[in-house]
């Protein structure tokens, strides 16, 4: 019988599928849209984190610029994020999360902390720290 082989990219994105899964599970418990929760904070998150401009976001997230800008002008529409002129080039905007966006994350680490932990509760405790110990790790040279 042939063994199978499953290399890192298809397991990564299988248990990725499982995290995702389990954040609609417990997103649907909340007052926001499911998608909001679990698709559209990745842009928050990484704004909050220091992403400020749509070329940018759209490289780290690997979409296009139209569909990053898309997505920038919905949630600009439901009050997520706002945008503000360069004050060197009218044609740059600057990012930024809203107070609305601040609470819509606050609430998806909320959703993520159940998330772990059932992750946490499935691998043990020693395990699930190893393993975001590992996701932790620089993997680029």
């Amino acid at each position: 019988m042939k063994e199978n082989y499953f290399d890192i990219k298809f397991l990564l994105l299988e248990k990725l599928n499982l995290i995702e899964e389990l954040s609609f599970e417990e997103a649907k418990s909340e007052d926001y849209e499911i998608n909001d929760i679990v698709t559209s904070t990745r842009i928050l998150t990484l704004i909050q984190n220091g992403t400020f401009t749509s070329s940018e976001l759209a490289r780290k997230l690997n979409i296009s610029r139209q569909a990053i800008h898309k997505s920038i002008s919905n949630l600009c529409q439901k009050d997520y994020l706002s945008l503000h002129n360069d004050e060197t080039s009218k044609k740059n905007k600057h990012i930024f999360v809203t107070k609305k966006g601040e609470e819509l994350l606050k609430c998806r680490n909320n959703v993520m902390k159940k998330v772990e932990k059932k992750v946490e509760n499935h691998l043990g405790k020693e395990n699930f720290i190893k393993l975001k110990e590992l996701l932790q790790k620089n993997w680029s040279d």
